[in-house]
């Protein structure tokens, strides 16, 4: 109701301005308009790697595709514009509107030996971790690369993200198609990890997995952690709203800490997709908090349920929540741990502690 009596008002105003002198200030506006775009747009390179069947097409958002492919890098090009008018307006109301325009823009391929070319460097330059991101489920390759973007821009990971892109159908209709396109992109995961390591050598990555995605990465950490090894591979290992059977990543814990310097986990109770998803698999996920929350020994959870949901799914707040953002962003910067961060306030469960994230009420 607030958003169309915004639309109400703006209406109005308009209708009010009489003849010339509303043309001539229509003129002046769209002018502005103009303007702001062309000052504000900007262009974000997002390093990718896939897994996804190359299709010939020469099209941005159909070059690749949902089906399983050989791995493939480069850099996909992502298009953010101001939509004009709508930027006030999206900070005054409590919930999400669009007051951007995201297009993947150009997609230029990179030999994969240039990708580890890349990271090489990264890893000499000091307290600059590779951040791997991997998305979850109904995501095609174009919400992956627009996704990456911005998560990319709202932490302030230029040069140092690399999105790993797995053949998810982006058809919510297609999950369990997801599901085995997921345990069958698990090995390739591993090998990528395991190659990254032996570039840059251990401590030097940080993961970030949201959804479906963390279970895949959980499944190739543990893996890896069959290999003798003297000290974790991985620094952060921090899991977002994970899509995860709770007693499965319980059993699997131990052998997963020894890869992982440190695990961190957002949970949520206003996460509808993974209520559904527990509905469907009959067992509560790890990304769940209120009943469902199951606090371990050694993972940090962060429990973000008492902040409002900007998105009706309750389940993308690491792109579009600031407070996630702002914490997200202390956490891969500085390394500090959930409770050196501020906007944390400590709780416990069975006499294990967890956090509980702030709001401004």
């Amino acid at each position: 109701m607030r958003l169309l009596t915004y639309i109400s008002m703006a209406c109005i105003l308009f209708v009010s301005c009489p003849g010339s002198t509303c043309d001539a200030q229509q003129v002046k506006e769209e002018q502005r308009e103009d303007i702001a775009v062309k000052r504000q747009a900007e262009t974000i390179p997002v390093t990718f790697v896939t897994l996804r069947n190359r299709t010939e097409s020469s099209t941005p958002s159909e070059f690749f595709g949902g089906s399983r492919g050989k791995m493939q890098a480069g850099i996909c090009n992502v298009t953010i514009s101001p939509i004009w008018g709508l930027d006030n307006l999206a900070e005054s109301i409590p919930f999400y509107i669009p007051d951007e325009k995201i297009e993947l823009t150009e997609i230029r391929e990179t030999p994969t030996n240039k990708i580890f070319e890349e990271i090489e460097l990264l890893s000499q330059r000091d307290n600059a971790n590779l951040v791997l991101y991997v998305h979850g489920y109904n995501i095609d390759f174009e919400k992956s690369c627009r996704r990456s973007a911005i998560f990319q821009r709202e932490l302030g990971l230029q040069d140092r993200l690399l999105l790993f892109s797995w053949p998810a159908d982006g058809n919510m209709l297609k999950y369990t198609w997801d599901e085995a396109d997921l345990v069958w992109s698990v090995p390739h995961i591993a090998q990528f990890l395991d190659d990254i390591v032996s570039t840059i050598g251990n401590g030097k990555v940080d993961i970030v997995a949201h959804s479906l995605g963390a279970r895949g990465v959980v499944q190739a950490l543990v893996r890896l952690s069959y290999r003798e090894q003297e000290e974790p591979i991985l620094n952060e290992l921090i899991l977002i709203a994970p899509d995860i059977d709770t007693d499965v990543f319980h059993q699997e814990l131990s052998q997963l800490r020894t890869t992982v310097g440190r695990i961190t986990v957002y949970v949520s109770d206003n996460d509808k997709a993974l209520k559904l998803s527990q509905e469907v698999h009959g067992h509560p996920r790890l990304g769940q908090a209120g009943e469902a929350l199951t606090v371990l020994e050694g993972v940090e959870f962060i429990d973000i349920s008492k902040l409002a949901n900007t998105r009706i799914s309750g389940h993308l707040y690491h792109l579009f929540n600031s407070e996630v953002i702002t914490d997200l962003t202390e956490l891969l910067h500085s390394g500090k741990s959930a409770d050196q961060r501020p906007s944390l306030d400590a709780l416990d469960q069975d006499g294990l502690p967890y956090w509980q994230m702030k709001t401004d009420e």
